[in-house]
C-alpha cells in the first residue's frame, strides 16, 4: 500500500529554532517582511553591477577610510574597486589586475587599516600552493610583497585578525581525484594538505607565511569521526582530508576558528604558537524532531516535515560574537557540501567523477525496514554512503547501501560555544539553531519560489521545490556586527537568493528581524534582468564606518554579478498608546501604554508637553515609565490643557501620541 505523505506546514510564528535548554518560545519571533522598502530591519539602498554576469561579484571587503569596496570578479580574475560614498549610486574606480603575476583564480579579499589582501590560485593548478597579494586601497602593491606571498593549496578565504597584525587564509587543499598511485598511496600532489596560512603584517614588511597543517592529528581521524566529524576520502590521511573553508578570528586576536566544511568540523588555531589547538566535530541534526524539519520532497510546493533523517551541519562561513555574559560564541551558516571526484567510490577512471551524493531510494538497504520506510517518504533526498556509522577504513563503492540517511547541510544558522581550554579532538556545544525557520519563512513569504534556484544555462528561475531534495535554501554567507546597542547576524541564502537579519544581542536566543529578496523571478540572468541572485559574501558595516551613518549590510551576489547595499535604519520608538489624562490640584497626570515598536536601542524615555488651549506656552514633564506628571501653575487653574506624550531613545526622537485634553484644577 502506498502511504500518503502528511503535509506539515508549522505555524510560522512557531518556527523559531532551538537552544541547549530546548525550544525557544514562539514570542521570540518578530514580524517579517519581504518588502525591500521596509524599515523593519533591512532597507534596500543601492546596487552595483559588475557587468560580468556569472561570477562577477563573489566576495567583497570594505575600507571605511575611503568608503571603497573591493570585489572579487571571478569572471575577469580581478579585484574591482568600487566607491560607495554615495551608496545609492556606487561607482567603479578601477580594477586590480594580477594576471601578470601568474594569477589564474581570485578566491577572496579582505581589508584592514588601509591594507587589502587578495587570496589567489596561480598557474591554473588548484592542488599547488597559492598566493596572497597585498596592496593599498588604490591597488598599489605593498613593498616587499610585489610578487605575492606563498600560502597553502587553494586559499579559498582570506581575513585579517581584529588587531590587524595577521592575514590568514583557509587553504582548502581540495583533491584532484582519489585515484591512488602504483604503490597504493594517495599522493599529496593529488590530494594536498588542507592548511591555514598566517602572515604577519605588523612589521615594516610582511613576513613569509607560516603554513599550519593538520599532520600531527593524523592518528586521531577515528576519534574525530566518533565525535561527530567526518574523515572519509579513500586513502587520504586526516591532514589530506580536512578542507579549510572559512576563518573567523576571536575578538582578542588569540584564536582562529576554521570551518572544515566537508568534514562537518571546526578547527581552532592558536595564533600565538601558530599550532592547531583542537578539532571538534559538530554532530548531526535530527530532522525528525519538532521545529527541526526539512522539505525533502519535490512535490510542487512547500512541505516542511519531520522525516527520520540526520543533517550534517557542514558550515561554510563562520563569525564570532560576544554575549552580554562576556562569553564568546561562534555563528555558522550551515550550507552543506558533497564531494565529486574520480575514484571516490572505488572507480579507476581518472577522468570520470564519482558523486558522493546519491538519492536515498537508490542506496537504502532494502533489508532494513526503518531506512526502507524513510526512503518511501523522501526517495529523492540526497544522502551520503560515507556515513559515520561505517568504519572509517571500510570500502565504500557505488553499490554500498545505507541504514541511516545523512543529508548535506542543516539548512540553518547555528550559534556554538567554543571551548578554548580544550586541546585535541572534542565536540562543541550548540546553544541555538534556527531549526526549520528558514524554510518555513520562505514557504510563508515566497511559496511560488520556494527552494527554487536559477538555471545558469537558460538564465531562468527553476520551478518551485527544485532544491528541496538537495540542500534547500543553502545558508552560505554570514556576517556579524554591533549597532544601536545590539548585536546583529546577517546571513545569505545562496539558492533562495534572500538575506535574513537577526538580533543576536542574546546569542542563545537570536530574534529574526527581517528578510529581503531583491531577485526578479520574471527576469533572466544572462540578460542581466534578474536582479540580485545567489548571495555569496556578506559584510556588516557599523554606523561609525558607514557613509550613511546607519549600519549597512553589503551582499555580493555571485550569479548576477551584483552587489546589493542594504541599510538598517536608526529605528526609534513608535508613539505611546492609549494616553489618558487626569487633573489634580497643581498637576496633570498622564497614563499610557508603552510603544508597540520600542526601537533598536530600547532605552526609552517619555516626555509630556502640555499647553493651555490657545496659548503658545509649553509645560514639560519627563519620566522613564507611566505615569508622567506635569506641574500646572496656579494661574492656569481651571483652564483646558492639551497634552501629548512622546518617546525617545539614544538614537533620536520617536513619535508623539495623539493629543488629549483635560481641564486643570
Amino acid at each position: 500500500m502506498t502511504r500518503k505523505k502528511k503535509l506539515i506546514i508549522l505555524p510560522f510564528a512557531a518556527a523559531v529554532g532551538f537552544s541547549a535548554a530546548g525550544l525557544i518560545a514562539p514570542d521570540n519571533l518578530r514580524s517579517v517582511s519581504a518588502d525591500v522598502s521596509t524599515t523593519a530591519g533591512l532597507r534596500f539602498v543601492g546596487r552595483w553591477t559588475s557587468g560580468s554576469g556569472l561570477g562577477g561579484a563573489e566576495i567583497s571587503a570594505y575600507d571605511p577610510a575611503t568608503s571603497r569596496l573591493f570585489v572579487t570578479n571571478g569572471k575577469t580574475n580581478q579585484i574591482d574597486i568600487v566607491d560607495i560614498s554615495r551608496p545609492q549610486n556606487p561607482v567603479k574606480v578601477k580594477s586590480i589586475d594580477l594576471a601578470s603575476k601568474g594569477v589564474t583564480g581570485v578566491q577572496s579579499v579582505a581589508t584592514k587599516n588601509g591594507l587589502v589582501a587578495v587570496a589567489a590560485s596561480v598557474g591554473g593548478n588548484n592542488q599547488a600552493n597559492g598566493k596572497v597579494f597585498l596592496t593599498d586601497t588604490n591597488g598599489v602593491a605593498v613593498k616587499g610583497a610585489e610578487d605575492g606571498i606563498g600560502v597553502g593549496a587553494l586559499p579559498d578565504h582570506v581575513s585579517f585578525s581584529p588587531d590587524g597584525r595577521y592575514v590568514l587564509t583557509a587553504d582548502e587543499g581540495e583533491p584532484q581525484s582519489y585515484c591512488k598511485a602504483a604503490d597504493g598511496s594517495l599522493p599529496k600532489t593529488t590530494d594536498p594538505y588542507g592548511s591555514v596560512s598566517i602572515i604577519d603584517v605588523g612589521g615594516t614588511t610582511p613576513s613569509a607565511a607560516t603554513i599550519v597543517n593538520f599532520e600531527l592529528y593524523n592518528d586521531r581521524a577515528t576519534s574525530l569521526v566518533f565525535q561527530g566529524g567526518r574523515v572519509f576520502g579513500p586513502g587520504a590521511s586526516l591532514a589530506q582530508d580536512l578542507e579549510p573553508e572559512y576563518i573567523a578570528v576571536s575578538p582578542d586576536s588569540k584564536y582562529a576558528y576554521v570551518t572544515l566544511q566537508e568534514n562537518n568540523s571546526v578547527a581552532t588555531i592558536d595564533l600565538a604558537t601558530k599550532t592547531v589547538k583542537s578539532i571538534v566535530g559538530l554532530g548531526f541534526k535530527k530532522h525528525s524532531e519538532l521545529y527541526k524539519g526539512i522539505d525533502a520532497v519535490s512535490d510542487g510546493g512547500p512541505n516542511v516535515a519531520q522525516p527520520n533523517v540526520l543533517g550534517m551541519y557542514q558550515p561554510d562561513a563562520i563569525a564570532t560574537i560576544t554575549g552580554p555574559d562576556g562569553l564568546e560564541y561562534l555563528v555558522t551558516a550551515n550550507e552543506g557540501d558533497a564531494r565529486s571526484y574520480p575514484c571516490l567510490l572505488g572507480g579507476t577512471d581518472t577522468a570520470k567523477a564519482q558523486d558522493e551524493e546519491a538519492k536515498l531510494s537508490g542506496v537504502a538497504d532494502t533489508t532494513d525496514t526503518v531506512i526502507s520506510d524513510v526512503a518511501k517518504l523522501v526517495p529523492s533526498l540526497g544522502v551520503t554512503p560515507f556515513a559515520p556509522a561505517n568504519p572509517r577504513l571500510s570500502s565504500i563503492t557505488s553499490s554500498t547501501k545505507v541504514k541511516t540517511a545523512y543529508s548535506f547541510g542543516a539548512r540553518s544558522i547555528s550559534v556554538w560555544q567554543p571551548e578554548n581550554d580544550t586541546e585535541g579532538v572534542d565536540t562543541m556545544t550548540q546553544v541555538w539553531d534556527s531549526g526549520d525557520q528558514l524554510e518555513q519563512l520562505i514557504a510563508r513569504l515566497r511559496p511560488t519560489f520556494f527552494n527554487a534556484d536559477w538555471d545558469t544555462t537558460s538564465g531562468l528561475i527553476k520551478s518551485v521545490d527544485a532544491r528541496s531534495t538537495k540542500k534547500g535554501p543553502e545558508p552560505e554567507g554570514v556576517a556579524v556586527g554591533e549597532a544601536y546597542g545590539k548585536t546583529w547576524i546577517a546571513a545569505g541564502l545562496e539558492r533562495d537568493g534572500g538575506v535574513v537579519l537577526y538580533d543576536a544581542s542574546i546569542p542563545r536566543a537570536p530574534v529574526l528581524i527581517d528578510y529581503v529578496n531583491t531577485s526578479v523571478p520574471s527576469g533572466n540572468l544572462t540578460a542581466g534582468t534578474a536582479g540580485d541572485v545567489s548571495p555569496e559574501g556578506i559584510l556588516f558595516v557599523s554606523p561609525d564606518d558607514s557613509p550613511t551613518d546607519s549600519a549597512l549590510v553589503i551582499v555580493s551576489y555571485e550569479l548576477s554579478g551584483t552587489v546589493g547595499i542594504y541599510e538598517i535604519p536608526r529605528k526609534t520608538p513608535s508613539e505611546p498608546r492609549k494616553v489618558k489624562a487626569t487633573a489634580a490640584q497643581g498637576f496633570v497626570s498622564l497614563r499610557f501604554e508603552v510603544p508597540t515598536v520600542p526601537g533598536w536601542a530600547g532605552d526609552i524615555t517619555y516626555t509630556a508637553r502640555c499647553s493651555v488651549v490657545g496659548d503658545k506656552g509649553v509645560l514639560v514633564g519627563s519620566a522613564r515609565k507611566s505615569p508622567l506628571r506635569v506641574a500646572i501653575p496656579r494661574a492656569m487653574s481651571g483652564s483646558p490643557v492639551s497634552c501629548t506624550v512622546s518617546s525617545a531613545s539614544s538614537l533620536g526622537m520617536g513619535l508623539a501620541s495623539k493629543r488629549v485634553v483635560v481641564t486643570t484644577k
